[in-house]
């Protein structure tokens, strides 16, 4: 069934991604559907996994350390790639016979045929997420228990794939205690097969800056300690000058107008109503001039000739 499968190597900014994917909805993406469907129904998720799972989103993991003040964000090193297949099959054979009977062999079918090679889930088939999440259920559970013991003051853990924040509030030797959750990660990913990412390992707290970036989400602090959900300065401005370029072409890329329109309902639902404060005097005259009294609506008419012609693009010269 390997032959439905196509190997794809994309670029990145900093490396090449292998990403696996199917030629056709055949029998091999039917059967990761029906896993997929399985572990559903016989498996609960990690509470600490945000990623994958059913209403939760980065928004939502960012959200869970708004109110603590110190930040350890660590990356584990190649998750997907370097996931055991023999551990997964373990957790699998642990976590389905809780609710249901399997027997190993079972289990290690269903790793071999969700899997490309001696080791690691492929990114791309539909299986890959469900499995990496209960990989690392049992490490989920033992590293909020380390981090209980250690005295933290409000301790938050959550994981996004790949990505670990832990947050607590200010209290007593706080620095020493960055070290000793450091620690406690490195050892609990070593039993698990997996390694972490040194170089993508940072601390931050909000006693010295006013934010800290959480999978692209933005947690800040004003003089008042108030605390705020944003997307970023930077996304904002994006979007903005996306905007007003996009509107002032004669000849439109309605692929980018509608990459744009879908930024911007994401921004819009993390932010609200106070995207549109945060544009200055300038350039509210600038959306002013051209007709509409907000960028929403601005960003919203953009295209719209497509709309009006059945969706056929009709373009200006």
């Amino acid at each position: 069934m390997k032959e439905q499968l196509v190997v794809k190597y994309i670029k990145t900014k900093n490396k090449v991604r292998k990403i696996v994917t199917y030629t056709e909805n055949g029998e091999l993406r039917r059967y990761h559907e029906e896993v997929v469907k399985y572990l559903e129904k016989y498996t609960t998720n990690s509470i600490f996994a945000k990623a994958y799972v059913p209403r939760s989103s980065i928004y939502k993991n960012a959200k869970a350390h708004m109110y603590n003040d110190i930040f350890v964000k660590m990356d584990i090193k190649n998750f997907f790639p370097n996931i055991n297949h023999k551990y997964l099959a373990e957790c699998l054979f642990f976590e389905l016979n809780k609710n249901t009977q399997i027997s190993r062999k079972e289990c290690y079918d269903i790793v071999r045929k969700c899997s490309v090679g001696e080791k690691g889930l492929p990114l791309g088939l539909v299986s890959s997420p469900a499995l990496a999440n209960l990989y690392m259920k049992e490490f989920d559970g033992l590293l909020y228990g380390k981090l209980k013991k250690m005295e933290l003051n409000n301790p938050i853990y959550t994981r996004y794939a790949d990505d670990i924040v832990i947050s607590f509030k200010t209290g007593k030797d706080d620095f020493e205690k960055i070290d000793n959750i450091k620690a406690e990660v490195q050892s609990l990913l070593k039993k698990v097969h997996l390694t972490l990412n040194e170089k993508k390992t940072k601390s931050y707290t909000l006693n010295k800056s006013n934010h800290v970036r959480i999978t692209g989400i933005s947690i800040t602090k004003d003089e008042n300690n108030y605390r705020h959900i944003s997307v970023g300065k930077k996304l904002k401005n994006q979007i903005f000058w996306d905007a007003i370029n996009m509107y002032d072409q004669k000849v439109k890329d309605y692929t980018k107008i509608e990459h744009l329109k879908g930024i911007f309902s994401f921004a819009l639902s993390i932010e609200k109503k106070d995207i549109e404060n945060f544009y200055s005097e300038n350039m509210k005259h600038l959306i002013k001039i051209r007709g509409y009294d907000s960028l929403k609506e601005l960003i919203k008419d953009l295209g719209s000739d497509v709309d009006k012609n059945d969706n056929k693009a009709v373009i200006t010269n």
